[in-house]
């Protein structure tokens, strides 16, 4: 007997491939067993900003506010999970979920190529191997896509419905990760949700209007469930986040009014106009708002936030085109067109817990050398300012309209959940730092990948099936989403 067909018949090899798990495939899972060792590795137990301490003290006192993502702070206050387990959860989940959307359309290898060359990319790495609402949205939100677009095709009713379960569950966790995550669930329901022919089957020579129901429909049950979660359970204490956008618009408008149009008391007694605009800049609110010595209260009560909204309201509908200047030269730093985003916008070495106070129990760097080595050289290419967002988001488009947007479901999930989220912080947010993109760059790396199945060495040879039109009333029937 030759060498190869001893081996092709040996035990070993006879059994894994009993359980399903051929050689090729243990290969490829041990590369992404190793992909998450490396970076786990790197940043373990994983870096942390202002905003996770805040969250994980609150975890850890039991007393929860609303200022950033009350439902997940008390998932973690009830789960009392450390730290670094929230960190290998959310890398291992961006890993499987990224793997899941390639391997639909590309050859294994390359699926497994392209998902390390994703996770290793400088932009993604960086901000990947922190913990924070940032990568609790992205790691939701891509393992959604992938389920989603699985359910879409598959024909095994109980299997469907799992994986529409997971999906639920993956779209409830980004919601309740980031108050901005409404319009890119909404979209990703809206463009992929599989519709059975017995919902709303009157309607059945309008299936867009029947999709829009549908998704309407989840997204509602998802909103509420979360917000019914955070009011009944959580009981966060009322902070209004909101007002840092209502003053900083404000700001913007009064300046080029050059007069005051703020409330009472919303500076201290004797502020001037100039002595604002000193502090104040359209393409960013770190230093109006977090700079010693400005005027700017980022944590006023809520009468007084209600006083600013109320002024805030008046200034936008009295004067749109000051307001649309302001919000466009903010989005003009957040797209990184006026200028490179801030130091340490591709990576950030973290926040301790001493420096700000918190009770947060954050370990040492578990191989400090690595994680040194690993800092250096994103250092290095962050010095060159070469990543922008606006560059991510032409790939973004250009990598979607390349895929196919009627064929690949998770293209259109992808296009649309980028630009949304983009959208959503162009629109409320005050920091043009690169964090605030890293879900869009992340996106467009996807979407870029996915395009590749235009190759044909790289496409997979047996793609996705159409998701089946009608199946028997028992089974349900199913709409195909790719035909709206």
């Amino acid at each position: 007997m030759q060498p190869t067909q001893r081996l092709a018949s040996s035990k070993s090899v006879i059994w894994l491939r009993i359980v399903g798990l051929a050689p090729g495939r243990l290969c490829r899972a041990a590369i992404l067993l190793g992909l998450g060792a490396f970076i786990a590795a790197a940043y373990l137990p994983g870096s942390v900003v202002p905003d996770t301490l805040d969250m994980c003290a609150q975890a850890v006192s039991g007393v929860y506010n609303d200022w950033h993502s009350p439902a997940i702070a008390g998932l973690w206050g009830f789960f009392n999970a450390p730290i670094e387990a929230i960190f290998l959860l959310t890398l291992t989940s961006t890993i499987v979920a990224i793997h899941l959307i390639l391997t639909r359309w590309l050859r294994p290898w390359v699926a497994v190529a392209c998902t390390a060359a994703i996770m290793l990319f400088p932009a993604t790495v960086g901000w990947m191997g922190h913990v924070g609402k940032d990568e609790w949205f992205a790691a939701a939100f891509l393992l959604g896509t992938a389920l989603i677009a699985r359910a879409g095709t598959e024909r095994r009713v109980r299997l469907r419905r799992a994986l529409l379960l997971g999906v639920m569950i993956c779209f409830w966790l980004a919601i309740a990760a980031r108050k901005n995550a409404l319009l890119p669930v909404g979209a990703a329901l809206l463009v992929a949700w599989p519709v059975p022919g017995t919902i709303f089957g009157h309607l059945q020579g309008r299936p867009l209007v029947r999709r829009t129901l549908a998704a309407g429909a989840v997204l509602v049950l998802l909103v509420g469930s979360v917000s019914v979660f955070t009011s009944v359970v959580v009981r966060p204490r009322a902070l209004h986040p909101e007002q840092q956008a209502f003053l900083f618009d404000l700001t913007g408008i009064s300046l080029d009014q050059g007069q005051m149009l703020f409330p009472p008391d919303t500076f201290p007694s004797g502020t001037t106009l100039a002595e604002i605009d000193q502090v104040y800049d359209e393409k960013t609110g770190d230093v109006f708002f977090f700079a010693p010595g400005s005027p700017a209260n980022p944590f006023m009560p809520a009468e007084q936030v209600s006083a600013v909204k109320e002024k805030w309201l008046e200034a936008v509908l009295n004067h749109p085109d000051d307001y649309l200047s302001t919000r466009l030269s903010y989005t003009s730093a957040l797209l990184g067109i006026s200028g490179p985003h801030p130091y340490w916008s591709i990576n950030d070495p973290g926040s301790l817990p001493a420096k700000w106070g918190s009770p947060c129990r954050v370990p040492n760097r578990t191989f400090p050398s690595l994680h040194e080595r690993v800092l250096e050289l994103l250092l290095r290419v962050e010095r060159g300012n070469l990543f922008r967002a606006w560059t991510f988001l032409v790939i973004l488009i250009a990598g979607s309209l390349l895929a196919g947007l009627r064929k690949v479901t998770e293209a259109r999930v992808l296009l649309l959940g980028g630009l949304l989220f983009f959208a959503g912080i162009a629109v409320a947010g005050i920091s043009p730092t690169f964090r605030y993109s890293w879900f869009v760059a992340v996106c467009a790396l996807v979407a870029a990948a996915l395009a590749l199945r235009r190759i044909p060495f790289a496409a997979r040879p047996d793609p996705p099936a159409e998701p089946p039109v009608s199946v028997s009333v028992s089974k349900a029937t199913w709409s195909d989403p790719s035909r709206t």
